[in-house]
């Protein structure tokens, strides 16, 4: 039989455990956001507007 304080123990490290495993998501999901807006940062000043006109026409001759 385990005694109270094997008990406690193993029940402080099982929470401990757990949030360690919760402060590791929460920054890999912090990481990804940061990436994700510097990728959609990155899209949005890397072209150019369209040339006036563009794609207004459409050209169905096979």
């Amino acid at each position: 039989m385990t005694s109270i304080a094997t008990l406690a123990v193993q029940m402080q490290a099982g929470s401990f455990a757990q949030s360690v495993g919760t402060a590791v998501a929460r920054q890999q999901i912090d990481a990804q956001k940061s990436v994700a807006a510097l990728v959609a940062q990155t899209a949005a000043t890397a072209s150019p507007p369209a040339p006036p006109g563009q794609g207004q026409l459409l050209d169905i001759r096979a």
